[in-house]
């Protein structure tokens, strides 16, 4: 019998990638399963071969350990043709049988068919919210997160996922607005991985008042403009133009230099880079900024190749911690590729403190 599928919703032409990091997951828990994963659908199904296995792999997956998936839930049921005078009914039937939740995301995926279902499903969300609470399938006091994935007008995934390990956000993505003075639109990438990849706490702490920044690669200055917003100075290292109301705000100095040769005469508090290079040459460079102490915080971005886009990332990033480890540095990281993105996907290291040898 054919396990309930756990499903992760991913950017359309990178579900292979997310197939095989979610392999890699199962494979590091000696969880035996399989991908199903159709090109430029949005989304990956993930089968285990019996109950237990997919009751731990619910136990341990978390939404921020998955570099590939934006948001994903375990699929107790799926429906297909469903009346569409009456698609409540069915989907209340089902859901007595999945977990009482506390919240409800009727959601579709990131890829032309799913798009032409959100007018449908943000309508389809009030009535069938209205319908679960008067059921008691809504409930405060619940640690789990109802999912409704509409494939098609009458056709649906039905599952959940736990409240601290799965996104708030419907499909998982951060919808952000452009800010109008900002230089370019890469601001909203540096803007959302702050609010994904950092808890508040490290925002907190990154983005005090007085502390400082520098941006490698950084004209125009859409990425510094993120740090400037935040109440950094900034160092902007590049040898483009920088944005003139940018610099009108005398938070930002400007060094036309090579970014991969300069260091600040004193460490800053925040390093952020978006250059469009080798991954392995961006991996090399931060790590040579977090192991000499430049900085404590670096937000970066790895531009990916054509093929082998998963192991490209395992490499990279598992050479700055390796760099790091060696130097005797604990530290933190988490990687998404995020909604902003397209080629790429942004990391986030934050040095905790040093490791004393013997």
């Amino acid at each position: 019998m054919q396990q309930a599928p756990f499903v992760f919703f991913c950017r359309p032409g990178f579900e292979s990638d997310c197939a095989a990091e979610v392999q890699a997951i199962a494979n590091a828990y000696e969880l035996a399963g399989y991908a199903n994963a159709q090109p430029d659908s949005g989304y990956v199904r993930f089968y285990m071969f019996d109950e237990s296995s997919s009751e731990r792999f619910f136990e341990i997956l978390d939404v921020a350990d998955v570099i590939f998936a934006r948001q994903w839930f375990w699929a107790k049921a799926e429906l297909e043709a469903m009346p569409l005078e009456d698609r409540i009914t069915p989907i209340m039937d089902v859901c007595s049988d999945v977990a009482i939740a506390k919240t409800l995301l009727v959601e579709h995926l990131d890829s032309d068919d799913g798009r032409e279902l959100s007018k449908f499903c943000k309508k389809f969300s009030t009535p069938l919210t209205i319908a679960l609470e008067k059921q008691g399938l809504i409930h405060e006091e619940s640690e789990f997160r109802l999912h409704i994935l509409f494939l098609a007008n009458d056709h649906c995934l039905v599952g959940f996922s736990p409240l601290e390990r799965s996104s708030e956000h419907k499909g998982g993505i951060l919808r952000l607005k452009a800010p109008r003075n900002a230089p370019s639109r890469s601001t909203l990438k540096l803007d959302e991985a702050i609010q994904v990849l950092m808890s508040r706490t490290q925002q907190r702490d990154a983005f005090r008042l007085g502390n400082t920044g520098a941006d490698l690669g950084a004209a125009p200055g859409g990425w510094t403009y993120q740090l400037v917003e935040r109440g950094l100075q900034v160092s902007a290292v590049d040898n483009g133009t920088m944005d003139k109301k940018l610099m009108a705000t005398e938070h930002v100095e400007h060094f036309k230099e090579n970014a991969f040769t300069w260091l600040p005469e004193k460490p800053v508090n925040v390093l952020v880079c978006d250059m469009v290079e080798k991954p392995s040459l961006v991996a090399n460079l931060m790590a040579q900024w977090l192991e000499g102490g430049y900085t404590q915080h670096a937000l970066f971005n790895l531009k990916l190749p054509m093929k082998k886009r998963f192991q490209e990332v395992a490499d990279c990033i598992g050479l700055i911690c390796d760099r790091l480890e060696e130097a005797g540095l604990t530290h933190f990281w988490q990687a998404k590729h995020l909604y902003h993105d397209r080629e790429e996907i942004t990391v986030y290291f934050r040095l905790k403190s040093r490791v004393t040898k013997n």
